[in-house]
């Protein structure tokens, strides 16, 4: 039997075999070419035939697609408003902007990049591409906290607490009112439906009562004095020292503490503030008297320390002059002085109390009203112990050529230093039974200033 081979005839042969080397060299060029077309780099243009949203951005970069998206849309969006109402009424209006609303084209872009970037198939064979998925749309929370601390601010009406006061000489109790704020959770999700509708709305405002934390029936208590004091003028004040003591004096006057509460006396006499009020005058600065805001105001402060000392609330911060003064013996005073000197007490007891503050015939006085609790048959008295004296260097000599030549003039006094206790005394039945120590109060020794004649 004859093979196949030979069967055949020799052209036919021929052409086979030419074919078959045909057929290799063309699958060898489109592996070539897919392979060429596979390697070929990535690239940061979204491919030309590309629509997100029915916006060509075919030939453009991440960062252009996005802003060409941001700059057809977001205008859009930045217009549409919420109006708030209240009891009928408009009470603000604010633009979806004011939210932060913003969208975020950034993965839309990214999807159209990476499409770009797909070498599966040659570029002509590839048909147009439309991205119409929802962009990411962003609220900011920081923002709408924001709007709705200004309605709040513009809105809400906070409750008023009971109170009392010493008018006329007797204790009248002031009634409690009841306060209105924002149903905040109401508020915020009917604002967020709106923002995510993506179109201008309204929302109709809902409040909440807040009631006061103290009413009338929580002053259905007897009122007494709990501690006083009282300071003297001296007859060389000045009148700017003067209208100081009566301004810090009405500024305290009628403060009330609830329980829990510390009072500075330096935030409510103010005269660290800007714009205070208080005149220039004398005031101890390093134990040596200057001019300065607010002088004298210190005498409301001891006179109050004292006060509160009688009363035996607790004393939360409390600071001495730098040198002794006139209206209180040593270790009975107290001074306050911009941020870092105070006088603060706590209302440690279980009912409000009550400053008063009132000149009557040349006194300054001071008292302290809440319900007493403290048993009967105590009592207290205070007493100040000098521990240490610290004697002032020599007197410091100035010349002053204004002086006749070799005479001598005391400018200002040496003064003594002291270190000195403040004790409690308390009595039972006028027993003493105990001896507390309150503060130690160091006074620094003044060195006096002698002027010396040169002309």
């Amino acid at each position: 039997m004859q093979s196949y081979k030979k069967l055949l005839p020799v052209n036919l042969r021929k052409n086979l075999i030419g074919a078959a080397i045909a057929a290799v060299v063309i699958a060898l060029l489109i592996f070539l070419s897919i392979a060429v077309l596979n390697s070929a780099p990535e690239t940061d243009r979204i491919y030309i035939r590309t629509y997100i949203h029915g916006v060509p951005v075919g030939g453009l970069s991440a960062q252009e697609a996005e802003a060409a998206l941001m700059e057809r849309f977001q205008p859009g969006l930045d217009s549409r408003r919420i109006t708030y109402y209240a009891a009928g009424e408009v009470v603000a209006e604010f633009a979806f902007a004011d939210f932060g609303a913003r969208f975020n084209f950034g993965e839309l872009v990214q999807e159209a990049v990476d499409y770009s970037n797909r070498r599966s198939m040659g570029r002509a064979l590839r048909r147009a591409n439309r991205i119409d998925t929802p962009p990411k749309y962003i609220i900011s929370q920081e923002r709408m906290e924001s709007v709705f601390t200004k309605l709040s601010e513009q809105i809400d009406v906070m409750p008023k607490n009971a109170t009392f006061m010493l008018k006329d000489g007797r204790i009248v109790v002031m009634p409690e009112s009841t306060g209105r704020g924002l149903d905040i959770q109401a508020l915020s999700l009917a604002t967020e439906g709106i923002l995510t509708s993506l179109q201008s709305g309204v929302v109709e405002i809902t409040m909440h009562t807040i009631p006061p934390v103290y009413t009338t029936a929580d002053f259905q208590f007897t009122v007494s004095v709990l501690g006083s004091f009282r300071t003297k003028y001296t007859g060389n004040e000045t009148e700017a020292r003067v209208y100081n003591v009566n301004l810090a004096s009405d500024r305290i006057n009628n403060q009330v503490l609830f329980p829990g509460e510390v009072f500075s006396a330096g935030a409510v006499i103010g005269a660290n503030k800007p714009n205070s009020g208080y005149k220039a005058a004398i005031v101890l600065v390093q134990g040596e008297p200057v001019e300065d805001i607010g002088g004298g105001v210190c005498q409301v402060v001891s006179t109050l320390y004292n006060a509160v000392l009688a009363a035996e609330l607790q004393i939360v911060q409390r600071h001495n002059h730098s040198a002794p003064v006139s209206y209180v013996e040593k270790g009975f005073d107290a001074t306050v002085a911009g941020d870092y000197f105070d006088l603060k007490f706590k209302n440690d007891t279980q009912y409000p109390i009550l400053i008063s503050s009132q000149f009557v015939d040349g006194e300054l006085r001071i008292a302290i009203h809440g319900h007493e609790n403290r048993p009967p048959g105590r009592s207290i008295r205070f007493s100040a112990s000098r521990v240490e004296t610290v004697m002032p260097g020599p007197y410091r000599e100035i010349v002053d050529a204004s002086m006749p030549l070799g005479e001598r003039y005391i400018v200002l006094e040496s003064q003594m230093g002291f270190h000195v206790e403040l004790l409690k005394h308390v009595y039972v039945d006028g027993n003493e039974v105990e001896v507390v120590k309150i503060n130690t109060s160091i006074y620094k020794p003044l060195q006096g200033v002698i002027a010396i004649g040169a002309g």
